[in-house]
């Protein structure tokens, strides 16, 4: 099976110590990037080349299911990545295409709103160049909610509790932290209230961040976990808890995804194969990309996501 071929921590720890590039890429041939190692081209864009390996192996888990909706979640970003090109007009989409193909994103850059998923407010969206066109950072906002919605939405259709639990905790998290950017950035957070709703149970919450001046008071009303994880990364120097509250996010997530070792089959095992595949690129780019600049050895060890084995 896939979930076999997931390589334990110790992998990227014997990665990192490796003293010359030359050995990181006969480590890589032990790896899913295997297929798409080209000597002497590799170290280019080893993130596109990474990024690329992800979105390949999603198309193809997708195409072997019952049910798509298990591997939709991971197409979701890059879509309203993708997204967010085709209504500022411009059709040079850098993220892979999932649910939303380039014929369709092309069709938006065009002024055609037809396309637009339904998780997004038509009336709400200006195509570029009209007398009210849309400010950038309300569009960035609704993206966001939409993004936000058709998640929420694709966890009731799988009708799994723990894609459920996953997705739960995921959007909480995505909702701190576009909160937490906007109140480092001085924005007024009654906006993101205004244009990031409705987003079902999670509304209260926005509601409620949105009305607290410091950041400290958040914690309690996100409550449980999430809430923890936001005490903990609020320890940190400033300028590191943003990425400390989503290291540990990712590492919580994970954990959530490892409970369907139990499971014998179902949606669960494929979700949470994915999970685990996406944390081992992502160590993959950071181990690869930081003996590239030259980052210390034990800054990388400590910057390794946990894993799904």
């Amino acid at each position: 099976m896939l979930e076999g071929k997931l390589l334990p921590r110790e992998f990227f720890l014997n990665l990192i110590a490796q003293e010359h590039m030359e050995d990181l890429l006969q480590h890589l041939q032990e790896t899913f990037l295997k297929e798409y190692l080209s000597p002497g081209t590799v170290w280019e864009d080893f993130t596109g080349l990474c990024d690329r390996c992800f979105h390949e192996m999603v198309l193809s888990v997708r195409g072997d299911c019952p049910s798509s909706l298990p591997a939709d979640f991971f197409l979701l970003q890059g879509d309203y990545l993708n997204l967010k090109q085709a209504l500022t007009g411009y059709s040079d989409f850098r993220f892979h295409f999932g649910l939303l193909p380039q014929e369709k994103l092309l069709n938006i850059a065009l002024g055609d709103r037809a396309n637009l998923p339904r998780f997004l407010q038509r009336s709400d969206v200006r195509a570029p160049g009209e007398p009210d066109e849309m400010d950038p950072e309300v569009l960035d906002i609704l993206l966001d909610g939409a993004y936000l919605r058709n998640l929420l939405s694709l966890a009731l259709e799988l009708k799994s509790e723990l894609v459920r639990a996953y997705i739960h905790d995921r959007a909480l998290s995505y909702v701190v932290i576009v909160l937490w950017r906007a109140w480092r950035q001085q924005r007024p957070l009654r906006r993101y209230q205004q244009y990031l709703l409705p987003l079902g149970d999670f509304g209260p919450i926005v509601t409620e961040l949105a009305g607290m001046a410091n950041i400290e008071s958040w914690s309690p009303v996100l409550e449980g976990t999430i809430g923890d994880i936001l005490s903990e990364s609020l320890e940190l120097p400033q300028d590191d808890q943003i990425s400390g509250f989503e290291f540990r996010i990712a590492n919580h997530l994970t954990r959530i995804a490892g409970r369907a070792k139990m499971q014998t089959a179902g949606p669960e095992r494929v979700f949470s194969f994915l999970v685990g595949l996406q944390a081992e690129i992502q160590n993959l780019k950071l181990v690869v990309n930081g003996r590239l600049n030259r980052i210390d050895r034990g800054l990388l060890r400590q910057r390794l996501r946990e894993g799904y084995v």
